[in-house]
């Protein structure tokens, strides 16, 4: 049987230094926890509040989170990372060098003779288009050329103050809709919808399937636990020493 963990939406880089620190250690911490006993960790997307690789040069954002991911790879756990709507210019840097497998597409898997369907989330409301459209642009890959001929003292900076921008936008209004979605494939034979995206916790009991969203990092530190045949949705409590 699997012991399989799952987290979403952490920002890192997001916020004033004490929140940073704060949520950042917290993660070191529960990272750390669960080396030797989980066998897979799925992070559902948003690790990063914004994730740019140039040629040769990558953002210096809390690089004791980059470790603690390799040592839990090299600890044998499968480490799979969906892209998000605000990391989504990762390349080839996780996976080459820390054996992390890149997602950037929603996946359906199976543990423990559950089907799981897992996505962040971002864009899956049919009025999401804006959404839709912003991402299309920005994966573009000339686009992404572009953007790297800016110096990563501007680029990194400047990306980040569009993050910024885009959260004064307030809650998601689309909550129901990632429901309705949710709904719909589990009504297509699978166990368990999980999400991240929305920041807000969400567990819920549908028969004998789940719609779960994973909240965040931020308010929140919930995260999925799946041991056996069932899963949970839980709050890291630890402190770090």
């Amino acid at each position: 049987m699997d012991k399989v963990f799952f987290i979403s939406d952490v920002h890192l880089g997001a916020h004033p230094p004490a929140v940073e620190s704060r949520k950042a250690s917290k993660l070191y911490s529960f990272l750390t926890s669960i080396q030797g006993q989980a066998d897979y960790l799925y992070i559902v997307g948003d690790l990063y509040d914004f994730w740019f690789e140039y040629c040769r040069a990558i953002p210096k954002i809390n690089l004791k989170i980059i470790a603690a991911l390799s040592q839990l790879v090299e600890s044998g756990t499968v480490v799979r990372y969906f892209i998000g709507n605000h990391d989504l210019w990762h390349d080839t840097y996780f996976e080459r060098e820390l054996g992390v497998e890149i997602l950037h597409e929603p996946l359906a898997v199976e543990h423990n003779g559950l089907k799981l369907f897992i996505a962040h989330g971002d864009g899956l409301a049919p009025g999401e288009r804006k959404l839709r459209f912003m991402k299309w642009i920005m994966k573009n890959r000339f686009n992404i050329f572009l953007y790297r001929l800016l110096h990563p003292d501007l680029g990194i900076p400047l990306a980040h103050y569009f993050s910024k921008e885009s959260k004064k936008k307030g809650a998601n209004s689309f909550l129901e809709q990632y429901r309705t979605f949710a709904l719909g494939k589990l009504e297509d034979g699978f166990d368990a919808v999980i999400f991240g995206h929305t920041h807000e916790p969400m567990f819920e009991w549908i028969g004998k399937k789940y719609y779960i969203n994973l909240g965040d990092w931020i308010n929140h530190f919930s995260y999925g636990e799946m041991t056996e045949a069932k899963l949970a949705l839980k709050t890291w409590n630890e402190e770090p020493a």
